[in-house]
């Protein structure tokens, strides 16, 4: 039986992570020279205009390169997560690899942070039960990878049969919590309303028209994006052989995404949402039910 919250609350992250680490980009020629890592500033910048302290989930391999600007992000009072070390799908790759790409992305930014480090997210969200078993052995205190969309064929189905739900978007097993990734049923299957391409590439009002009724209904809305989606930059020198669709899928919208995170933003705080880190939020539900599930 779900138990809901009774706050509603906004937890707004970034993934970062380069162009290049595009999963569809992989194993073709990318000049890793050109960066688009421009856009985690534009991103910082729109959550300190409304006083936001977000989440993000950063790349180990990326860490030495921009650690003065997450040492900044983490002094502002965001929260600071692990992404993985160089973008693999975790399902790709056999737990016992897993476990040691975590446990270097995780030590590679506490040293780095002086911090411990609590949140994960997949890349792609692509996680089933035994690699979020793994998650939980490293010791993370959290993970954000579940989300209800089987039409994408790189994300993972994680069965969460032996967590309690909380709400239909959180789920916790002891200490350790899943923070759902925000979808919304339409026509006989869920669709992502949590941004990323999807918020960059359509209009905001066919956005809008998918998130407001899912706002009415959930006690927890997750926006996640990634730095090339507020790049500005021009684009980034694509390999010959992508594609037609994929150099347009890749290009649409970079121009609008501030934008409509400033309109979203607006329409949380119409909603009722009070913003949080995961560990903020983390922290809330511990000291509700301290003891383990």
């Amino acid at each position: 039986m779900m138990k809901m919250k009774p706050n509603k609350t906004a937890v707004l992250t970034m993934d970062i992570e380069d162009w290049y680490h595009t999963e569809y980009l992989k194993g073709t020629s990318c000049d890793r020279s050109y960066t688009m890592l421009d856009g985690l500033d534009v991103f910082a910048g729109i959550l300190e205009e409304h006083n936001i302290r977000g989440t993000f989930f950063v790349l180990g391999e990326l860490v030495a390169s921009i650690k003065d600007q997450l040492r900044d992000l983490q002094s502002r009072g965001h929260e600071i997560a692990s992404h993985g070390w160089q973008h693999d799908r975790p399902i790709a790759v056999g737990t016992n690899a897993f476990a040691e790409e975590l446990g270097r992305c995780k030590k590679t930014l506490e040293d780095a942070l002086g911090s411990p480090i609590l949140g994960y997210r997949a890349a792609c969200f692509a996680l089933d039960r035994d690699h979020l078993q793994t998650i939980m052995d490293v010791g993370f205190g959290y993970d954000s990878s579940r989300i209800r969309f089987a039409e994408n064929p790189l994300y993972g189905s994680l069965n969460l049969d032996d967590f309690t739900q909380l709400s239909r978007n959180i789920a916790r097993k002891d200490d350790f919590f899943e923070f759902e990734i925000s979808t919304w049923p339409m026509m006989g299957r869920d669709i992502p309303v949590a941004g990323g391409g999807y918020l960059r590439i359509f209009p905001w009002l066919l956005m809008k028209s998918l998130i407001r009724p899912y706002l009415r209904s959930n006690d927890l809305y997750v926006l996640y994006v990634h730095p090339m989606d507020l790049s500005r930059k021009t684009n980034a020198p694509l390999p010959q052989e992508i594609s037609r669709l994929q150099r347009l899928r890749f290009n649409t919208g970079r121009q609008t995404t501030a934008g409509k995170i400033r309109k979203l933003i607006a329409l949380l705080e119409e909603s009722g949402y009070r913003f949080r880190s995961f560990a903020s939020l983390r922290k809330e539900l511990m000291a509700e039910s301290p003891d383990a599930v």
